[in-house]
């Protein structure tokens, strides 16, 4: 929720990071004007998001700063890796320096010493750069195709009660579907539960995944508020607001408790398939009493 973002911000504040999350571009005119009114720069995840749009401009390009994914699961994967697009050149040179040992780039650190930041060789190889070459020609059919099975799969899936598709965000001209999500509301399923939606769908020959889990219950952030760096760093006070911080997030915990999504390769099929993903839906939904 955007609106919430303000409330968020304080004096450590450094920047906003909205995340296009599964190729649905997040609401970036609200964002941007949050940024600009708080003289924070926006910095884009676009790792899903490989030519998704936002008031027909992609995502990536909205914000100070955008990032992409090059790792296995991605639309054009290289088996790890990223890149960072830019359009000011005094942070598209730092970005440079900081992947290339730490060393000046372009005509903004000109004249500087040898290493300006500090930084790390985090330079692609040139059989990286080939294997990612070789795909740049089907990355836009690749996404056409999985554009008009997911907003196939949309006005088909939304006729059955309880399957709610996702609705893009106002300005989003369009989605990259990294993955195709989807709320499941147990309740019209006659309190069917989602694991055994799943487990059902799964029978039926049909992959599907839970979403993403709450995050902040995984254990990575508990390890480091119980560091010995952060103590250092910080009061026990604050360390303790924190935690308090990451349980007020109900939009959050609804959205763990009922989305779930087909993977992208599966919107590369062809219409029988997602045809067959419709009419198992269906069927659970007939058979929901016996599946209780």
């Amino acid at each position: 929720n955007p609106h919430k973002i303000e409330e968020r911000i304080n004096e450590r504040t450094r920047a906003l990071l909205p995340v296009h999350i599964c190729g649905l571009p997040a609401d970036m005119n609200r964002i941007l004007a949050i940024g600009e009114k708080h003289s924070l720069p926006v910095i884009e995840d676009a790792c899903q998001a490989w030519l998704a749009e936002y008031d027909g401009k992609k995502c990536g390009t909205l914000g100070d700063l955008g990032c992409f994914s090059f790792q296995n699961s991605k639309h054009i994967p290289s088996g790890e890796g990223g890149a960072i697009s830019g359009n000011k050149d005094e942070l598209m040179d730092r970005c440079f320096a900081y992947h290339n040992c730490g060393r000046p780039h372009g005509k903004s650190m000109a004249g500087m010493k040898e290493n300006p930041v500090r930084g790390s060789n985090r330079r692609m190889t040139e059989v990286q750069a080939g294997l990612l070459l070789s795909q740049m020609g089907r990355a836009r059919s690749d996404a056409d195709k999985r554009l008009e099975n997911a907003l196939y799969l949309d006005a088909k899936l939304k006729e059955i009660p309880g399957i709610v598709p996702y609705k893009l965000s106002d300005g989003a001209t369009r989605s990259a579907y990294h993955l195709y999500p989807f709320r499941y509301k147990a309740e019209h399923f006659d309190g069917l539960s989602r694991r055994k939606f799943m487990q059902a769908l799964n029978a039926e020959g049909i992959p599907c995944g839970e979403g993403y889990g709450q995050q902040y219950f995984d254990g990575l952030i508990e390890e480091a508020i119980s560091s010995r760096g952060y103590k250092r760093l910080f009061s026990e006070q604050r360390l303790n607001n924190y935690r308090e911080e990451l349980h007020d997030l109900p939009d959050n915990d609804l959205l763990t408790q009922e989305a779930l999504w087909f993977y992208q390769n599966m919107l590369l099929a062809e219409r029988s398939d997602m045809d067959d993903i419709i009419n198992a839906v269906q069927k659970i939904y007939d058979n929901r009493k016996q599946l209780l």
